[in-house]
């Protein structure tokens, strides 16, 4: 199987969600499987983007619900899936050997045993008081200090139990983690499948995910190393579950699943220009967003602001097939403002092509100021793309 990169590129697309109505996050999460949660809120927490990027404007306390709400509201789960992610309930048995895997760590030996009376009187603590905080848990050892980014041992020893299934997430309040022990939150599916079975299921549903990718491609997203699923892929491979492809410009072997159809297009529809997240499927792999659209992305929360070349924290802008620009946003709340502080096109977009974009743009960033709840939108101080009045 040979596919263009165009194919490749109309393929990711179609993976990801795109060129299809999607109508709830529940829909959102079965195209991408994960939602990876991130604590930056300059615009938009990152975990509220996806959907948005699919759906639209939506009401952020029904997502809050969804996601962090409580057991009987709540329809995900987190864990360490890409790193800290939603996922679908039903998926928590897939993750298993990780649990297993963290149990048998020395560090996490260590720490544990070194922290063994604590550990004990946490879960006592839950058991007895249900669901909690870290700032809830009342104890001498819950000072922030240096070590484990600046966690008390309170955390530390919270988050070690949580890596390795001893306890869980009972969803969150202001983005801060309600631990749990396992029973609190109802039925999460054991897992009755080897290590192998659990991390090939892993590996076919990240090529599906993916629409076509590299080894390293599938191996990142649920974060293993190459090495690991080098085996695994090739039993896909072999059982016909999955297609080794040659893909036009790529230098090594893409993979697809069996019977997987190439659209002939993927429309955006009327809202044919979206925002996307730094942490989406489609752009969160830097390499692999190169590879397919052309498009070098950095996030530069961690260059110096003398250095950065394009902002804060730009955002992907989707135009079509295509990876057109990144936007540096921020929600100035106070005043009620969305503010541009960055706007820039890629090279190679035609003038004629350009005009349609950006009335694209504008109409999106309208949608997303009044989704965050700003009245207004300031255009860009800087950038090489003009929007005029907004």
């Amino acid at each position: 199987m040979n596919l263009s990169s165009i194919e490749a590129k109309l393929l990711a697309l179609a993976a990801a969600g795109f060129g299809r109505t999607l109508r709830s996050f529940d829909e959102v999460l079965r195209a991408t499987s994960v939602i990876q949660l991130d604590s930056v809120n300059v615009f938009q927490r990152a975990h509220l983007m996806p959907a948005f990027s699919r759906l639209g404007a939506y009401d952020e306390t029904e997502f809050e619900s969804w996601a962090f709400g409580p057991a009987g509201t709540r329809k995900v789960q987190e864990y360490w899936a890409h790193c800290a992610t939603l996922i679908a309930p039903e998926d928590w048995h897939l993750f298993q050997f990780r649990r297993d895997e963290n149990r048998g760590r020395p560090k996490f030996i260590e720490r544990l045993q070194q922290h063994k009376k604590l550990a004990n009187w946490l879960k006592a603590e839950l058991a007895s008081s249900g669901p909690q905080l870290v700032s809830d848990f009342e104890h001498e050892q819950n000072k922030r200090k240096g070590d484990w980014w600046g966690w008390s041992d309170v955390k530390t020893v919270l988050e070690l139990l949580w890596f390795q299934g001893d306890l869980v997430s009972d969803g969150r309040t202001n983005f801060s983690r309600r631990y749990a022990l396992p029973e609190q939150v109802g039925d999460l599916p054991s897992s009755n499948l080897t290590r192998d079975e659990q991390r090939r299921e892993l590996v076919l549903r990240s090529v599906r995910n993916l629409g076509v990718g590299t080894i390293d491609d599938i191996a990142d997203y649920f974060r293993f190393y190459p090495s690991e699923i080098k085996h695994l892929l090739a039993e896909l491979v072999a059982d016909g579950s999955v297609l080794e492809t040659k893909v036009e410009g790529w230098r090594r072997p893409g993979y697809v699943v069996a019977g997987v159809e190439v659209p002939g297009e993927v429309s955006l529809g009327e809202r044919n220009v979206r925002l996307l997240s730094p942490f989406d499927p489609l752009v969160w792999r830097r390499e692999r967003t190169s590879r397919i659209f052309g498009f070098d992305y950095l996030i530069e929360i961690y260059v110096p602001e003398a250095k950065r070349q394009f902002g804060y924290y730009t955002l992907p802008i989707l135009a079509g097939n295509d990876l057109v620009g990144r936007v540096d946003l921020k929600h100035e709340r106070k005043q009620g403002v969305l503010d541009v502080k960055s706007l820039w096109k890629e090279a190679g977009i035609e003038k004629a092509e350009l005009a349609g974009i950006t009335a694209g743009l504008k109409t999106e960033l309208k949608l997303a100021a009044g989704w965050i709840g700003a009245q207004k939108v300031n255009p860009p101080q800087k950038g090489n793309w003009a929007l005029g009045r907004i």
